[in-house]
């Protein structure tokens, strides 16, 4: 569900406006103000995901407000709905940022659609924050681990994925977030201080196009590889060596895995099949068989104990396992080595 602001001087139309969008039964709250000003104290204090406002009003009018939701870079959608079909009107709202411009009366045949198209704008915005976020968190740990090739990789995505904006303003303000996330993100590990280069010359702001922030992330792990001498963290080593350790317990996973090392399951299961060949599933289950075709070449072991040992829960479970890798149950593979 969703949020929605009224704001119209005129409590008629607004009240109006209100139990119209309650028959549309896709916002959870909706609230009416009369005046431009009040509107804002609440939507800086609890965004909305759309606004509906009239022009002409007391205190701050329709225009000043949608100038305001602008400069807070809000994801609050603004639709703007008037008496005045003055097309200059039009135009300077739409300089500020606001989706729609409708003419009063409106019914619920030319609001509903324009409603729909709000929501989804608004959803289609969540998905590609969430996809930012994840990118970040790859892009931040390919930098530590001074990964240059998943770097590369990664960065060819945002181009594609993420930053290809309608304009240098939208791709300036998105890369500027980048650079705040990822440089905040490696200095809380730490061990090392990354700092930024000021975008400025002269006294003035650059527009920081992606080109100039690859270039800039490519510097950073060039200071971080000087820092530690050239020499890159050996996740592998690690990895493999926490496994062997940890390899016959039943909590034994990848997200663990991936945690003792500091990094996201996403990344060390990239990384891992990347570096091996196989997944980390498989090469656990690798791992276990091997051990499980040793302890079953011993007659005096029991397989009902070898399955605890090699860090299974349950016979039935490492049977269906073994014989999928091996193409015998236990009890075959021990018969093909003459132990009965």
């Amino acid at each position: 569900m969703a949020r929605i602001c009224i704001v119209d001087d005129e409590p008629i139309i607004g009240v109006g406006l209100k139990t119209l969008i309650e028959e549309y039964k896709r916002f959870n709250e909706i609230d009416v103000f009369t005046d431009g000003e009040s509107a804002l104290s609440n939507i800086m204090a609890n965004p909305p995901d759309v606004v509906l406002t009239d022009i002409r009003m007391p205190r701050m009018d329709g225009l000043e407000l949608c100038r305001h939701i602008q400069q807070l870079k809000l994801s609050t959608k603004v639709v703007v709905l008037s008496g005045y079909g003055d097309f200059a009107y039009a135009q300077k709202c739409m300089s500020y940022g606001v989706q729609e411009y409708l003419l009063k009366p409106i019914t619920e045949i030319e609001l509903f659609p324009i409603l729909n198209k709000m929501l989804s704008m608004r959803e289609a915005a969540l998905i590609s924050f969430t996809h930012f976020e994840q990118w970040i968190d790859q892009l931040e740990e390919a930098i530590w681990m001074m990964d240059k090739v998943r770097v590369d990789e990664l960065l060819d995505e945002g181009k594609r994925e993420l930053f290809d904006v309608d304009t240098e303003l939208q791709q300036h303000l998105r890369v500027s977030d980048a650079v705040k996330l990822l440089h905040k993100k490696l200095n809380a590990r730490g061990a090392y201080r990354v700092e930024v280069k000021p975008f400025v010359e002269e006294h003035t702001v650059i527009t920081i196009t992606y080109e100039r922030f690859q270039v800039e992330i490519r510097s950073w792990i060039q200071r971080l590889s000087e820092y530690r001498n050239h020499e890159r963290i050996d996740v592998l080593e690690a990895a493999i060596q926490y496994i062997d350790e940890h390899l016959f317990e039943d909590e034994l996973s990848l997200e663990k895995v991936a945690g003792k090392l500091g990094l996201t399951p996403t990344y060390f299961s990239h990384y891992f099949k990347k570096h091996t060949n196989e997944t980390f599933v498989q090469h656990r289950m690798r791992k276990r068989i091997d051990r499980a075709k040793q302890l079953l070449a011993v007659p005096h072991y029991k397989i009902i104990d070898i399955v605890a040992e090699v860090g299974y829960e349950s016979y039935p479970h490492f049977t269906r396992v073994f014989k999928k890798a091996t193409g015998y149950s236990p009890t075959e593979y021990r018969g093909l080595l003459g132990i009965k």
